[in-house]
Parts: C-alpha cells; structure tokens; sequence
C-alpha cells in the first residue's frame, strides 16, 4: 500500500510539473512585474495604446491586408506577444488561414491574456547589468527559448544601405558591436530584420528604385546616415523621430529644414 501511495504521490508530482505556465523562464524574475511602479515616466511612454508595441490582439492578427497575404502563424508571436508563445496563434486569432470566415475576416479571442510587448521583452530585470539589455525568447526568425538572450550572443547588427543617386545597395556591419546603441539596434534587429524589404511594389524617388518597403525591415537606410544605431533617431521608448536640429546626431549636418527621412520607407 505504501508503494501505490509513494507511486501516486511522484504521477501527481510529475502531472503538476507539466503544467508549464506561459511566462516562467530560467530566471528567476517574474515576467511582467510592475515595472511603472517606478519607472512611470517610461511606462507611460512605452504603454500608449497608438504605439505598435502596444497593440492589441485584435489590431495585429485581425488585419484583412495582412492576413491574406501571409498565413497567420505561431511566429507572429515572438515580436508581438513573446511571453505568450507557448499558447499559440490560435488561442488569440480564429481562423487561421488566409481566407477567413466569412472570407476576409477574423475574429480576435482571448484578448485579455496577450501582454503584446512589455518592458521585460528587451529588459532583464534580474540581471546584474546596469542597463539589464536583453532579449526574452527567440529572434524573429530563430528558435524558441524561454529565457533571456544577451544582445553580445546575438548576430552582428547590420543595415542595409543605398545610394539615393544611384541606387547602389550595400551591407554595412557595425565596427564596434559592443557600443550601446549597436546592442540596443541588436533588439530592434531581432523583430525589424533589416533584410526584409517585404513584397509591395518598388517606390521609385527621383527615377530611382528604392526597392520595395513593405518589410519588417525599415528598409534600407540611405548611405549619408550609414552607422546610426537606431535610438540615434528615434527617441528611447516612444521611438517618435527626434528633432535633426537639437540632437547630436543630426544637427552637425541639419542646419536648416530638410525633405526626406532616414528611412527610404518613411521617404517623403
């Protein structure tokens, strides 16, 4: 009797490990704490239901232009609910295919366990790093991990260049992969691979082609910014453009009114 009881007692055991929770990982904090308990200025900013970072369930995976021309998968996770990839696309979206039902639409569900991308995502807040930098779970493109990846592990960020006059293209890799903004531009890597220039048709600016620009890329960067990280431009947190007249990366060269933006995606 003893051993059926000593039996039944590791099966329980065994029953309860296999009940993995979405968001454990291999440290020890405890994903999505309430970071703006402290840090409200950068919560505020970060959470703001306009930013992509912060869309819902149903603004990402009900997108009619999206849908039909991508089939809805479990890797849409991995940018835009990481902690929730274990649960699965179809826990959030219904159907999931590329025609929808009625055809053309899709229904959101479960909306309130996406966390879409929190603080913890880029953060490590166990970590004994200063800036705690790192990336939870798997890269766009690589395989899933419940843990945290150290922007030094991850692959050489790069930025895909073009000449405006000539439309040139080129690859330019990072001297110094340690410095801050090529590790923090080694995040955004991670989700906005600057390979992927998508499928839309070709801008063309000036009798150039600048490609096409419907990629997760930000597309290719024109060849006079070659080398800026990404926070050169855009502002820690609520990633809006900075102002080319008051930052330091900028102002040595914009010393008036400009056209055109960094990106030949956001080319105006």
């Amino acid at each position: 009797m003893k051993k059926v009881l000593i039996g039944l007692a590791v099966i329980a055991l065994i029953a309860s490990c296999k009940k993995t929770s979405t968001t454990e990982t291999t440290n020890p904090h405890v994903a999505n704490a309430a970071c703006g308990n402290c840090h409200t200025t950068e919560q505020s900013q970060w959470a703001n239901p306009l930013d992509l970072h912060a869309l819902s369930a149903k603004d990402v995976l009900t997108n009619a232009d999206h849908n039909t021309a991508e089939l809805l998968n479990d890797d849409c996770l991995k940018c835009h609910s990481i902690f929730q990839y274990q649960l699965g696309v179809a826990h959030f979206v219904s159907p999931v295919n590329q025609i929808g039902s009625p055809a053309g639409t899709w229904t959101a569900l479960n909306g309130g366990d996406w966390q879409a991308t929190k603080c913890e995502v880029c953060h490590n807040p166990a970590s004994t790093d200063s800036l705690r930098l790192a990336k939870y779970g798997s890269m766009l493109d690589g395989q899933w991990t419940a843990a945290y990846i150290k922007p030094s592990s991850m692959p050489a960020a790069y930025q895909k260049i073009i000449d405006l006059s000539t439309g040139d293209t080129s690859t330019y890799i990072y001297p110094n992969q340690a410095s801050l903004r090529v590790q923090i531009t080694k995040l955004c890597n991670s989700c906005h691979d600057p390979a992927d220039q998508g499928s839309d048709t070709a801008v063309i600016v000036g009798g150039i082609s600048l490609g096409s620009q419907g990629g997760d890329s930000r597309a290719y960067v024109a060849s006079n910014h070659q080398g800026f990280g990404c926070t050169d431009c855009h502002a820690g947190h609520t990633f809006m453009p900075v102002d080319p007249l008051t930052t330091i990366a900028c102002k040595n060269c914009h010393t008036g009114p400009k056209t055109g933006k960094v990106h030949t995606n956001h080319w105006q």
